[in-house]
């Protein structure tokens, strides 16, 4: 099915909402978006598209509601319509740094990449590129397997100011998906002090881990999952570890009786 269904601007999902569903507050644009960053931290990225379609009801020109409906079609792998979306977001804010970004990091993933290159070179001649646009922009050239591209991720986080947790875990997620677990983890520690609550933080530091051998890695999804309770990725991940954790004590075990019969003959 279409994620068009998710975000388009009515009332269905309010009436459908469960009696006594009902939150103290103001329910505005800014306390769904708030929402949908939760939920996004938490690594829910369908609930969080949900609740950034709910700040747009709110709101409809609230550019962080159009930037976060975006951004969740990408970590949805919705790329196609992450690209309609940008363009639509961007008939209400013309070329707004972000929102080029964001068309860069979704060419980049379909492939296109001259594409989103250029998407990439226009975002960031524009007056205020902030961090999103240089995380956008080391994506595209580790995809290109430019000597650059760390270069650009530090560039993030420099400008993040006080964002920089979630600057430096969007960094290390960045990083986990280009193979550079050690660049990954250190961002990912960085952001730790201020995101111990985030279960998705917690995923991603466990596959780093994970994927260097670390025997920690196993209290690190452990951990995510008293967070989220049941998420697949993290039991699925530490399932993963735990199997090759009992793989490794064969192998050794057979290895010992091996070299201990040969050392005998």
């Amino acid at each position: 099915m279409s994620r068009f269904a998710n975000i388009e601007f009515d009332d269905a999902k309010r009436r459908a909402a469960k009696p006594g569903e009902a939150e103290a507050g103001p329910r505005d644009a800014t306390h769904f978006y708030a929402k949908g960053r939760e939920a996004w931290l938490a690594g829910d990225f369908e609930g969080a598209l949900r609740l950034f379609s709910r700040s747009l009801e709110q709101h409809p020109a609230f550019f962080d509601g159009w930037f976060g409906q975006v951004r969740m079609l990408l970590e949805l792998g919705e790329f196609e319509e992450a690209l309609l979306w940008s363009d639509k977001a961007l008939e209400l804010f013309p070329d707004h740094p972000s929102l080029l970004a964001a068309k860069a990091a979704a060419a980049c993933r379909t492939g296109a990449m001259d594409k989103a290159l250029a998407y990439s070179d226009n975002a960031i001649s524009k007056k205020g590129a902030g961090s999103y646009v240089w995380l956008s922009r080391a994506e595209v050239l580790l995809a290109r397997r430019s000597a650059t591209a760390e270069h650009c991720v530090r560039n993030a986080a420099n400008v993040s100011g006080n964002t920089s947790p979630v600057v430096c875990l969007e960094a290390g997620r960045l990083l986990r998906r280009a193979g550079k677990w050690i660049s990954a983890l250190e961002y990912l520690r960085r952001a730790a002090p201020e995101l111990s609550a985030s279960a998705l933080l917690w995923l991603e530091t466990g596959y780093c881990q994970a994927a260097l051998g670390m025997p920690e890695a196993a209290t690190t999804f452990e951990q995510c999952l008293n967070l989220r309770p049941h998420w697949a990725p993290a039991e699925s991940a530490l399932n993963r570890f735990r199997r090759r954790g009992v793989l490794k004590r064969i192998r050794d075990k057979v290895g010992k009786v091996f070299r201990r019969e040969h050392a005998d003959q």
